[in-house]
């Protein structure tokens, strides 16, 4: 019924649509299957994106498939208020796997929301005090409320001055480029001395919760020290701050784990999820520790938070996770893909750094290794070819202002498929290095 399109629908299509992210590519998809997604002309390409990291067990899982199509027949949509079997069993189950006491579930159907109830909850929790601490890079959504708190350019978000306060800012680990010209591990981790010094003196009005991404996604695909989250949760439990950690990205086996904090041995007061959780469908939210007073009647309830097909795909969505095939397979991918890069990382020069685990990989570019200066230009030109010759690489920030190629595809890539990602990708850094050194 709405599988075909004329040239001048799409035109008007266009036209009308109100972006607001402002980098599209020029391509209308209109199949997706596993790793792979088909444009309306038939091109197929690989996707190191996993669509924005959503599909983590690949798109259109057979197993998400059948459970959403059984449930459209028996109920499609559910306010808010009522319980359905679907609610029920998934709110169980969520408290079963999520870490430590967490085990008090809110659900609603993006991560910028998500973020945003965490925010809530925590304010609920610290009656009287003003501030959020975030990471200098951290994205935590593009809603209002979350907008302050994810990394922007004071140029393209100038029309919204008043409501960037009460967020207060950090340096993050990011030992590859020391933001406090240090070199790890003999800084002793210095950073976290600037988050204590905050929450102790630079918040004049009390810190509610500090909030950081365990592996920063938008910001660079950075992954931090081991070290660096545990000092962050002791100074959060020393001056009684809580710690929210933004697991949109990496939740639901994106780093070979259900949680980032299972990975990382680090049990945050409140953990937000969403992406990857549903399979493809669109459902977020938080998961908070017991001992949390909960939100009061009517401050945190959704129309559509609650959506019976969003419900049981994800349910079908933990049940292939929890199979452990695919969690298994992501940390060995993680292996061959790293050592494939750090060989290439020997033979150009402008690969300065390789990092992150599971299928959360960053390659930062670089124009010279001795000045680390970003390679911005170049980041996009590779991007451009690998998209041309059938391969799609995430990249960080936006609107061309990153210079990170991000690998992240589902955990349903065959050995076929990393090697032709692996190869498009070497083939375009060897023409973009060969310009440089021209």
């Amino acid at each position: 019924m709405f599988d075909e399109i004329t040239p001048e629908e799409i035109k008007a299509g266009r036209k009308a649509l109100l972006d607001g992210w402002g980098s599209r590519p020029n391509v209308i998809l209109v199949k997706a299957q596993g790793v792979k997604v088909w444009d309306i002309e038939g091109k197929e390409y690989i996707d190191c994106t996993s669509q924005a990291w959503a599909n983590n067990i690949g798109a259109c899982h057979p197993e998400v498939i059948e459970a959403v199509k059984e449930q459209i027949e028996k109920i499609s949509h559910a306010w808010y208020s009522w319980d359905t079997i679907p609610l029920l069993l998934l709110c169980k189950k969520l408290a079963e796997i999520a870490p430590g006491n967490l085990n008090k579930v809110n659900l609603c159907l993006n991560g910028s929301l998500a973020v945003e109830s965490a925010m809530k909850l925590a304010m609920k929790n610290k009656l009287g005090r003003k501030y959020f601490v975030v990471m200098n890079s951290g994205y935590h959504g593009r809603s209002l409320a979350t907008l302050a708190t994810s990394w922007v350019d004071p140029q393209i978000f100038s029309a919204f001055p008043h409501y960037m306060e009460n967020v207060l800012r950090v340096p993050e680990a990011y030992c590859y480029r020391c933001p406090l010209g240090l070199e790890y591990p003999q800084c002793n981790l210095r950073c976290t001395k600037c988050l204590e010094n905050t929450i102790t003196k630079g918040a004049n009005g009390g810190v509610i919760a500090v909030m950081v991404e365990p592996i920063q996604g938008n910001g660079g695909q950075l992954s931090f020290p081991l070290e660096w989250h545990k000092r962050v949760k002791e100074i959060c439990i020393r001056h009684e701050v809580l710690l929210i950690w933004d697991e949109v990205q990496t939740g639901f086996g994106r780093v070979g784990k259900m949680f980032a904090a299972e990975l990382y041995g680090i049990t945050p007061d409140i953990l937000v999820f969403g992406k990857g959780v549903g399979g493809g469908f669109p459902l977020a939210g938080i998961i908070a520790d017991e001992a949390l007073r909960g939100y009061d009647t009517g401050e945190n309830a959704f129309t559509f938070g609650h959506s019976p097909p969003s419900l049981v795909a994800v349910l079908a969505n933990i049940k292939v996770l929890e199979e452990g095939i695919l969690l298994k397979r992501c940390t060995e991918l993680n292996e061959y893909i790293i050592n494939r890069l750090l060989e290439m990382q020997k033979k150009y020069e402008i690969i300065g750094d390789v990092r992150g685990p599971g299928l959360a990989i960053g390659i930062e570019l670089v124009k010279d290794r001795e000045s680390k200066e970003p390679a911005i230009e170049e980041a996009a030109k590779i991007g451009q070819m690998a998209f041309a010759k059938g391969v799609i690489f995430g990249m960080s920030k936006y609107a061309g202002t990153g210079h990170v190629l991000k690998i992240k595809p589902p955990l349903v890539i065959t050995d076929e498929e990393v090697e032709k990602v692996l190869k498009v990708f070497e083939k375009c850094i060897s023409r973009v290095s060969n310009h440089l050194s021209s």
